[in-house]
């Protein structure tokens, strides 16, 4: 019933101007990005399924469409962040460069290894750092970077800078999201984010709106490949992007606003929701 009410022209995926299917096009564009510019993700995990179910795009469309999207959701989220001082740019630029080299090199071997064991492995690390995130939560663990308490950086002074983290760490860092984006498909943001709040010890907020910069630059090489291959429906992709651009920066404003021990449960629990579906996913491709 639902797919019947926002199902796509007749058309092939070069959808006209139909006014419920562009109107579901830019709710889902909007909750998507709303929910990237909260979490520091790309936002593509939960774009991609809603528009394969919800508007009827073929898998290639689905996949291929949601990559130029991320550009516009992430770098509104980042710039949000950036504005209120919560972005490395240090960080940023080194996890981009790798990152890079990294998504080419995944995307060269996924018809050389066996993915299915490598993405559940993925899944039950996910899980495990939404734990770790969870409980730190209810500890009261949390690294912040809010130095008068509000939810936003303190307006009578710089925060005294943190000691820089050796380069090798964060093209490390970048290197591995990169890979595993490119090898398994999955959003940058998810890999990332950890490595930024456990590994570089950056502060919940300031590790979302560096992931988003580092997302922006990752999305880039893919959207071009998935162009020539013919994967996008541009669109759709001008239907979507509606939505992305207010629903990222109200995403972002919501995320600075919030404490830090809250947007650590938050967070722990997205990505738990998130590693369980992806590990049922998985499970479900190989039974089938």
């Amino acid at each position: 019933m639902i797919w019947y009410l926002f199902r796509p022209p007749q058309y092939g995926d070069e959808a006209r101007p139909d006014p419920v299917y562009v109107f579901g096009a830019i709710l889902i564009g909007m909750v998507s990005a709303f929910l990237a510019g909260m979490f520091g993700v790309g936002g593509a995990g939960i774009s991609t399924p809603a528009i394969r179910l919800i508007l009827g795009a073929s898998p290639g469309i689905a996949l291929g469409t949601t990559l130029p999207v991320t550009i516009p959701t992430s770098l509104t989220g980042a710039i949000t962040y950036w504005r209120r001082g919560f972005l490395d740019k240090r960080v940023a630029y080194l996890s981009a460069l790798a990152g890079i080299f990294g998504s080419v090199g995944g995307a060269l071997l996924t018809k050389v290894l066996n993915l299915h064991y490598l993405m559940l492995a993925t899944g039950v690390l996910v899980l495990y750092i939404a734990g770790q995130t969870i409980h730190r939560a209810a500890t009261g663990n949390v690294p912040s970077g809010d130095t008068d308490g509000s939810g936003e950086a303190s307006d009578e002074g710089p925060e005294p800078p943190a000691p820089l983290k050796p380069a090798w760490i964060i093209l490390a860092i970048g290197l591995g999201a990169g890979f595993l984006s490119g090898l398994l498909g999955v959003g940058g943001g998810i890999l990332l984010l950890p490595g930024f709040i456990y590994l570089l010890r950056l502060p919940i907020k300031k590790a979302f709106g560096t992931s988003l910069a580092v997302i922006t630059v990752l999305a880039v090489p893919g959207t071009i490949v998935h162009a020539f291959l013919g994967h996008i429906s541009w669109w759709l992709f001008l239907y979507l992007s509606i939505g992305v651009i207010p629903g990222a920066y109200l995403g972002a404003r919501v995320s600075i606003m919030t404490r830090e021990r809250v947007l650590f449960a938050l967070f722990g629990a997205f990505i738990a929701v998130f590693g369980v579906i992806f590990i049922v996913n998985e499970i479900i491709s190989m039974v089938g």
